[in-house]
């Protein structure tokens, strides 16, 4: 079970900052009474980024900080990413009472860099300057750890697949299980990572956490005293969730949405193989839902390397989101080609969609995207139809923070993104069907750009009674959205009123009002019925980067599947109710009973050792909901 983010945060500030123990001094650079500034410095934070910063360009620029100690480091703050100016490209000359000790460059260093240590027990002086050179420029400094005992530290490197969508990530250090330091390392110019100011010893453990790449644990560490211990370089391979491979569709934000029994197209690198098996996969934790699905191979289709088949779902497919694989044996290509979190079963066709939209969320990096996780945590409560994303930042995160989601999502990306997204997310334009009478355009353009192909994907939907569009921006041309009938267009970049209906039809335009915040959208009888806060003509659901997520779910046991009886407690601190919101129990397989909510579905593993249990309950505004489910 994830620790809840106000946990998170209390380790964060407890163990980064030196409040365990009092294990060492932080002065954070902002703190203009301790830290003297010469020459202009600017109080800056990255986009939502973690921790406050002084930010320097100009050729001399200094901080000078006097403190009682025998050791200090300075933690710089981040490079902006390449959606976001320039990293820091100047040179930091620092000397400790008056002589100078060192240089460093702060594009090639770790983001902690011990200055001194071993001084005589007393008041010192460290003085920091910033220096251009050729016309490179920048530094910017978060804070000074200060010690007075014998101190050591870690240096290590981490890398990645996907490196060059690998900006940072989370650590927990921890000695013999207590966590000592929980924070963001990382130079992503580098890969260089330190943590200063441990205190020495043996028992360590490191664990290195990054949406959309697997975590990693180091055991058996040692601090030495006075010194740097040395990690041998840090490998993260990507969540199998997040990797397309050898798939042409259904993909993300192309998934294919079908009830059991249904049929869709499979698309994938076959070469010269046979095919042996088209399968789909769910895992919640350790239980394995799968089913093997029935195919014919659509010959006329097949080109060089592709091969298509059209699969067809058992009549008794259980609901959920699944993993989409093909096994080939033979030829050039034996394997299995995967396409995850692709295939969608329901039960039903929403006659009234209910959706959960938000984007300008600035997800460039880790502190980002466990935001977003926050969020989709929250979604799954909500349990809506859809989730629309718009304007988003760097796939590789974005990707993993969200697929935990238990319901389809499409996400565009527009003016700050990062190049290659299509790697993860396909072309910024596509169309998913809900059904027959639901369908959905991701449109990841201006709208000045070429709409031919939006213009044929809705032609060819005549029926759809209700057609909406998630977009980069909402100016699309009114024409246009009359002609196809457009009941709704979401957008997260656009200027205007945020809630208002545009043309004849009339589309109800729903934009982002900010980047702290979500919406919850419901329809009635084909056209938006609802998609603000508390009664509010234009306002979103409030959600603050350090705030407690409003909506949650505690249960009173590990949700492992080893509990015969388990219950859930969901807090909601919102001012509105959310009807129908869903929780998802892991049990022993047997036969459930579900106390204080409505039975949805009780799904048995692979193995009939768990079964996945989705209750549904009605949670009242500023009030909590209990559901209990046992098993006989």
């Amino acid at each position: 079970v994830k620790p809840t983010f106000i946990a998170l945060m209390a380790l964060c500030l407890l163990f980064s900052f030196g409040l365990a123990g009092q294990e060492h001094s932080w002065i954070a650079a902002v703190d203009n009474k301790k830290v003297t500034r010469k020459g202009k410095w600017v109080e800056d934070q990255f986009r939502f980024g973690a921790a406050k910063h002084l930010h320097a360009v100009k050729d001399g620029t200094a901080l000078e900080l006097e403190f009682k100690g025998t050791g200090i480091a300075v933690r710089l703050g981040g490079h902006n990413v390449p959606a976001y100016r320039p990293p820091n490209l100047g040179r930091i000359v620092v000397s400790v009472d008056g002589r100078q000790t060192k240089e460093f460059w702060p594009r090639t260093t770790a983001r902690e860099i011990v200055l001194a240590d071993g001084l005589k027990l007393g008041m010192h002086k460290v003085r920091l300057v910033h220096r251009t050179q050729d016309g490179l420029a920048g530094c910017r400094v978060e804070g000074f750890r200060v010690w007075s005992s014998g101190r050591g530290s870690l240096q290590f490197n981490i890398g990645g697949e996907a490196l060059s969508h690998l900006v940072d990530a989370r650590v927990v250090l921890r000695k013999e299980g207590v966590t000592v330091r929980n924070m963001l390392v990382r130079n992503w110019m580098s890969g260089q990572c330190s943590l200063t100011a441990l205190p020495p010893g043996k028992g360590y453990s490191l664990e290195i956490i990054a949406a959309g790449w697997n975590p990693i644990q180091v055991d058996n560490i040692t601090v030495a005293v006075g010194k740097p211990t040395l990690l041998d370089p840090i490998f993260l391979r990507r969540d199998e969730a997040t990797k397309i491979y050898r798939f042409r569709f259904p993909v993300l934000n192309q998934p294919a949405i079908r009830q059991a029994g249904g049929d869709f197209r499979v698309r994938f690198l076959g070469f010269d193989t046979v095919i042996n098996e088209v399968r789909l996969t769910r895992r919640v934790g350790p239980a394995i839902i799968s089913r093997k699905l029935a195919f014919k191979e659509d010959v006329g289709a097949k080109y060089y390397y592709d091969r298509e088949v059209i699969a067809t779902l058992p009549k008794d497919m259980p609901p959920g989101a699944y993993d989409l694989s093909v096994q080939v044996t033979g030829g050039r290509r034996t394997g299995i080609s995967r396409s995850p979190r692709s295939v969608y079963v329901v039960g039903a066709w929403p006659k009234n969609p209910v959706f959960v939209t938000f984007g300008h969320l600035d997800t460039s990096g880790q502190y980002q995207a466990e935001y977003l996780e926050r969020i989709v945590d929250m979604a799954n409560l909500i349990a809506p139809d859809m989730v629309l994303n718009s304007n988003a930042v760097n796939p590789a995160y974005i990707s993993g923070a969200m697929a935990g989601l238990d319901m389809p999502y499409v996400v565009n990306f527009g003016n700050h993104q990062f190049p290659g997204h299509e790697a993860w997310y396909g072309d910024p334009v596509g169309l998913v069907d809900f059904g027959p009478d639901l369908c959905v355009l991701n449109f990841g353009h201006p709208w000045h750009t070429d709409i031919s192909k939006p213009e044929a994907l809705f032609a060819s939907r005549p029926r759809a009674g209700m057609k909406i569009i998630n977009a980069f921006e909402a100016n699309a041309p009114l024409t246009f959205l009359d002609r196809h009938r457009i009941s709704m267009i979401h957008d997260a970049h656009g200027i205007g009123e945020k809630v208002l209906d545009m043309g004849a039809t009339p589309t109800r335009r729903i934009g982002k009002s900010n980047s702290e915040s979500f919406r919850v959208v419901r329809y009635k009888n084909g056209r938006v019925d609802s998609c603000t806060y508390n009664g509010h003509k234009t306002a979103p659901y409030p959600f603050g980067r350090e705030e407690a997520s409003p909506l949650h779910v505690t249960f009173a046991m590990p949700n492992d599947g080893t509990q015969t009886r388990q219950l859930a407690s969901i807090k909601n601190d919102y001012l509105e109710p959310f009807p129908n919101a869903r929780v998802t129990f892991l049990m022993p397989h047997g036969n459930q009973r579900v106390m204080g909510g409505r039975m949805e579905s009780s799904i048995p593993s692979d193995n009939k050792k768990y079964s996945v249990v989705t209750a549904r309950v009605d949670v009242p505004a500023k009030g909590k909901s209990i559901v209990t489910v046992e098993t006989k």
